[in-house]
């Protein structure tokens, strides 16, 4: 199932529709005969609005001038006169629409913000759902202002610059980290979106799923959305030749030899054989040559007393040899460094 397949058209509920009610947040009743309920939704129903939106149980009041204006395919449909509503509420037509309330909620917070926003660090955040619903419904829209704003926050996670991966985590992010499994959402909003950057890194997440790649990303309203064909093949492929880079990665970052400067040569050289085989053990099979190894480094470092240089120096190492590999990304997938705007530098 692709991001863009579901139908923009109006949903008739029967030949003769109910009269339509519609209850404030938290209120409940028992609709009488001929009657069809629906709940207020707590930010967008604006009391002056001129059209009414409904998806699932949800009734959403906005303004119907702004939405033609944002989005073509909102202006396509009020212009043509697709959109008259034989149903009414209040004097406003009513239209009805597929898609999950709380989807439909999460665009319209990129469009016309109503809610007050989730701050990380006094700065606004999103998690991956609300991005992933937002930009699945400016896509089906054509509203492209929320379209372009929503894949400029997920660029910066599933980023094609190693500068800010490495840093992503100590950043203040627009998205929070999201859980391994959104790494098909996103490579499905790359194809869609055509944008070439975000593919990479998160095929790369994919592969790391390991046998869970096939289970695809679990949306809101309950259904599945699955690599394609062929980006699931290109993800096998690239897990196995991932898999070999890890041996050497390991070998060149938990050397056994202690720093030229290490003042505590002996104690060290016993911490380092110890941390080294720890990780190998650990890694067997492993693909996730690009996740960092800085938290192990620094749990080892203090448990077993290892000096700062010899710690220092294996952190160096740790940083340079994924560098070296987030170089060799794109051709893992078969895309070359230009194509991807990949970069390696770290400032």
């Amino acid at each position: 199932m692709t991001l863009d397949s579901r139908s923009t058209k109006r949903r008739r509920v029967s030949d003769s529709p109910q009269t339509i009610v519609i209850l404030p947040p938290g209120q409940s009743r028992k609709p009488a005969k001929g009657q069809e309920q629906f709940t207020r939704h707590a930010d967008f129903w604006l009391d002056d609005g001129n059209l009414i939106l409904i998806a699932g149980d949800t009734a959403f009041r906005l303004y119907q001038g702004l939405l033609t204006k944002s989005s073509a395919v909102f202006a396509d449909m009020f212009a043509t006169g697709s959109a008259d509503a034989t149903e009414t509420f209040d004097g406003c037509p009513v239209v009805r629409l597929p898609d999950h309330p709380a989807d439909l909620g999460d665009f319209l917070q990129c469009l016309m913000p109503c809610s007050e926003p989730r701050l990380y660090d006094g700065l606004p955040v999103s998690d991956f759902a609300e991005l992933h619903a937002a930009i699945h419904l400016a896509h089906k829209y054509q509203c492209s202002h929320v379209e372009t704003r929503v894949l400029s926050v997920l660029k910066r996670y599933y980023t094609p610059h190693f500068t800010d991966y490495v840093r992503y985590s100590t950043s203040k992010p627009h998205m929070l980290a999201p859980a391994r499994s959104a790494a098909v959402a996103a490579v499905n909003i790359a194809r869609l979106t055509e944008t070439v950057s975000m593919l990479p890194f998160a095929l790369y997440h994919v592969c790391a799923l390991e046998g869970r790649m096939m289970d695809g990303y679990k949306r809101r309203d309950g259904s599945v959305e699955y690599l394609s064909t062929e980006d699931l093949r290109l993800c096998v492929g690239a897990r196995n030749i991932l898999a070999r880079e890890m041996p050497s990665l390991v070998k060149t970052v938990f050397q056994k030899k202690p720093s030229p400067r290490c003042k505590t040569a002996e104690r060290c050289a016993a911490a380092l054989v110890d941390l080294r085989d720890d990780v190998e053990l650990n890694s067997l099979g492993e693909c996730n040559v690009l996740d960092s190894f800085e938290d192990i480094i620094e749990t080892w470092a203090a448990e077993f007393e290892l000096c700062m240089a010899c710690k220092k120096e294996m952190l160096d190492r740790e940083v340079t040899a994924r560098r070296e590999l987030w170089e060799l990304l794109p051709d893992v997938f078969g895309m070359s460094i230009k194509s991807c705007g990949f970069t390696s530098t770290v400032e």
